[in-house]
């Protein structure tokens, strides 16, 4: 089998990258290890991605604008969306939905366990994990195989340096549960997550719980347990999901012949974990850095440069922001408090809806510095 490119991972990265290539004209396979594989994920996307991608209503099983934040102490400050929601997903769904898009573009679709790369002179030759499919040529490779990439390492990319241990189960709704669901609830409490965050996420018939931890010091699963205790949760979950998510890109992700999109290029932002809308943004800018590189020379690494050029100053502000105030709880109590503004959120939300940094007024980025360095103060 060969092909102009192939894509290593089926999920919204790779799927993306897939259909925009195949829709391009090129020769492209999309080879996935499991296609009934559901990945451990909050699910949470923002209105901007939802429009940009033309995603339809029904995969979206929730629209809300309205979230609370909790403090170690128990203090909750409630946030309103006043010109957007958060879109909550599914994602043995969506990810069915995109590879789908991608066949019905013309991109192969096979299920198979890439097991090794080899350089056949100018192609690579991929083989599958006991020899399921026949070996597969291709001229140029995606890697979108998550943060455990084996594409990455059988193509010597920097490593990801920096993970997450995320652990997430999913509730039926019951009487005693439902008043999470029309609401999205995030935890900054340290029994819960001690360096990251809890979450409470609502879909059409079930809550989405979950946690994670950079420490490795902690276990996910008591940490996990102590939340569900929390919040006074005695039903059963009917699925546990657990996996490791990237915090910080790799040094590059652009080779010779080969690119690296989505978790797999370690791009999830820190602070959030946020991680779908960079997935299908990366996989969106890396096919057409190659198409613009296949037919007219252009270079490869125009993709990262440009995905660095937009988004760098999200993903720094966030790294430092986990850095400040993710250290302990007494800060955490601290950052919960500064969520209360009116201004944060406006700026906050603003932002998050189409991932770009708005510019505030002289004297509200004053108020807001103001205030953090107060509780900065009073937390330390």
């Amino acid at each position: 089998m060969r092909y102009d490119v192939a894509v290593i991972g089926g999920g919204p990265s790779g799927a993306v990258a897939s259909r925009i290539l195949a829709e391009a004209g090129l020769g492209t396979v999309l080879l996935e290890r499991n296609l009934d594989n559901v990945k451990p994920c909050g699910g949470a996307i923002p209105l901007g991605l939802i429009e940009e991608f033309g995603l339809p209503s029904e995969l979206v099983e929730k629209k809300l604008s309205h979230m609370r934040a909790r403090s170690p102490k128990g203090r909750v400050i409630g946030m309103h969306m006043p010109n957007g929601y958060v879109g909550m997903v599914r994602r043995e769904r969506f990810d069915s939905y995109l590879r789908q898009e991608a066949s019905n573009a013309g991109s192969d679709v096979l299920e198979g366990l890439m097991s090794s790369i080899e350089r056949k002179g100018e192609r690579f030759v991929i083989h599958t994990l006991g020899d399921k499919l026949p070996p597969i040529e291709a001229d140029y490779i995606i890697g979108a195989d998550g943060a455990n990439s084996k594409t990455a390492d059988e193509l010597r990319f920097p490593p990801n340096e920096l993970k997450v241990i995320a652990m997430q189960q999913r509730f039926r709704y019951t009487p005693a549960i439902e008043k999470f669901s029309d609401i999205v609830e995030i935890w900054f409490d340290g029994e819960v997550s001690p360096d990251f965050y809890g979450w409470i996420f609502p879909k059409a018939d079930h809550l989405a719980i979950g946690t994670g931890t950079e420490d490795k010091k902690h276990n996910i699963r008591n940490l996990q347990r102590r939340f569900i205790e929390k919040i006074g949760i005695i039903e059963r979950p009917y699925l546990d999901e657990a996996a490791k998510i990237p915090m910080k890109p790799r040094r590059s992700f652009t080779g010779e012949r080969a690119i690296l999109v989505g978790d797999a290029a370690g791009l999830v932002t820190p602070a959030n974990g946020e991680g779908i809308f960079f997935a299908m943004r990366s996989g969106k800018l890396a096919a057409q850095a190659m198409i613009n590189h296949i037919r007219q020379g252009a270079p490869l690494d125009v993709y990262e440069k440009g995905f660095r050029k937009l988004y760098a100053p999200i993903f720094f502000g966030l790294e430092v922001l986990q850095s400040v105030y993710y250290r302990n709880d007494r800060l955490r109590e601290s950052f919960v408090a500064i969520c209360a503004d009116d201004d944060v959120q406006q700026i906050t939300f603003d932002s998050y809806l189409y991932k770009k940094m708005v510019p505030a007024p002289w004297s509200v980025q004053m108020k807001i510095f103001s205030k953090n360095i107060y509780h900065l103060i009073k937390g330390s």
